[in-house]
């Protein structure tokens, strides 16, 4: 026997046991890495199965579960995986009733109450999960913590009602934290296993995104330091001089990735790595650095080709921005990306077209690879809290059909018909 004190699980995005479904997920999940490793620093053995990539049988599954007989089973939630957990958690449930059930991430911090009462589910963790993991497992494992004072913890009390407690605190320094622990995860399942995570929160406010609501306002970054040295430390672990940054906006801060970039640059390794970027913060001069220091790969998020509706959504950037972001990159032969998405509250059948041929022609007459996906209003973000305001119409409440590549809603301007026919548009350009 190899008893762990927390098996933490990835959930996929699709029927947990069907193979094709785990073959999508490409990068590691950072997220629910984090709190492993900050459990194992303090003193808590962990095991972490990433189910978006490990094909496993119930069988299997659950002969797992028997040889590491853990106290807490962690899930990161997702909510395409509503109906999934709702099942693993009850199969768990029937098979070893005693083993605590923990859910965290973005999902089950803005449905914490549905969590609680339609799954079979005992905690629910609101927010940035690694203290406030640790002290649950300080309470249920240890017993030197309570339940009452643990920040970001939602269960259920007296009579069924459930209690919230007070939100988490965030995470002021992340510096501190331990660069996440890769050999908790199977590495040669990724296609990109070695991805950074270098900041929490964004600097933007669009109605579409989640992450203020998630993180609360501002951003809090690491330091160019701390990034560099996990740089190094995934160079000589594993000798991979590869790497990619996960943030929404890494060059949200000029200063610090130009301090990173001058690091790599004289670090006399040659490295090769990718991050996303707003476009307004671009310039020749440094894409040129950029590239220089070995980020050859980028992503900028475009949304529409039309201002009015940039200035609607609260991008706070613009079509002419987004255009020379991209000739910028392109001097260079960098990999570009760029992103948007039709049926914006305000779109119109016109504003979807020049958004869709702006995307042609910056793929035709720059190389980039556009990537097309339809506007769903997830939960947390402003979108879906004002949607009878915005004149967003919600066709479903399966939320594991809220997804960015099949349309979900009516707007005032475009049905769920007209939204399948654009996306399918959109979707051809992609090379």
């Amino acid at each position: 026997m190899s008893k762990v004190d927390v098996l933490l699980l990835n959930l996929p995005t699709g029927t947990w046991y069907k193979k094709k479904l785990a073959e999508g997920n490409s990068m590691p999940p950072l997220g629910i890495m984090y709190i492993g490793t900050y459990l194992e620093k303090n003193n808590y053995t962990v095991k972490l199965i990433d189910l978006a990539v490990e094909c496993l049988n119930e069988e299997e599954f659950f002969k797992i579960i028997e040889e590491y007989n853990p106290s807490i089973i962690g899930m990161s939630t997702y909510n395409e995986a509503w109906k999934v957990q709702k099942v693993l958690c009850r199969r768990i449930k029937e098979k070893h009733p005693n083993i605590v059930i923990a859910a965290g991430g973005a999902f089950a911090t803005f449905c914490n109450e549905q969590i609680l009462r339609e799954s079979m589910t005992d905690f629910v963790l609101r927010g940035e999960g690694e203290y406030a993991f640790c002290q649950l497992c300080d309470y249920v494992i240890r017993g030197t913590e309570e339940k009452e004072n643990i920040k970001g913890l939602c269960y259920k009390g007296s009579e069924g009602k459930v209690v919230a407690n007070q939100n988490v605190d965030r995470i002021k320094d992340l510096d501190l934290l331990p660069f996440p622990n890769r050999a908790l995860i199977k590495r040669e399942k990724y296609v990109l296993p070695y991805t950074i995570s270098t900041s929490r929160g964004c600097p933007g406010q669009c109605i579409f995104c989640s992450s203020k609501s998630f993180w609360g306002k501002g951003v809090i970054m690491r330091s160019a330091k701390s990034v560099y040295d996990e740089v190094i430390d995934i160079y000589n672990r594993y000798g991979s001089n590869i790497f990619y940054i996960t943030d929404d906006t890494f060059t949200a801060s000029r200063k610090r990735c130009l301090e990173f970039c001058k690091m790599l640059r004289e670090s006399g390794i040659s490295f090769v790595w990718g991050c996303e970027s707003r476009a307004d913060v671009i310039n020749e001069e440094f894409i040129k650095i950029l590239y220089e220091s070995g980020c050859h790969k980028i992503q900028f998020g475009m949304e529409s080709a039309d201002n009015e509706i940039l200035r609607k959504i609260k991008k706070h950037v613009t079509i002419e921005q987004i255009e020379n972001a991209v000739i910028c990159a392109a001097k260079y032969n960098m990999h570009i990306q760029v992103s948007y998405i039709v049926g914006h509250a305000f779109d119109t059948e016109e504003t979807v077209k020049k958004t869709i041929a702006f995307a042609k022609h910056l793929s035709d007459d720059y190389g980039a690879r556009v990537v097309c996906s339809v506007n769903t209003p997830f939960p947390g973000t402003e979108q879906f809290e004002k949607r009878k305001e915005l004149g967003i119409e919600i066709k479903t409440d399966q939320w594991e059909k809220y997804l960015l590549n099949s349309p979900i809603i009516n707007t005032s301007h475009l049905s769920i018909n007209q939204l399948r026919y654009y996306l399918g548009e959109g979707q051809k350009l992609v090379q």
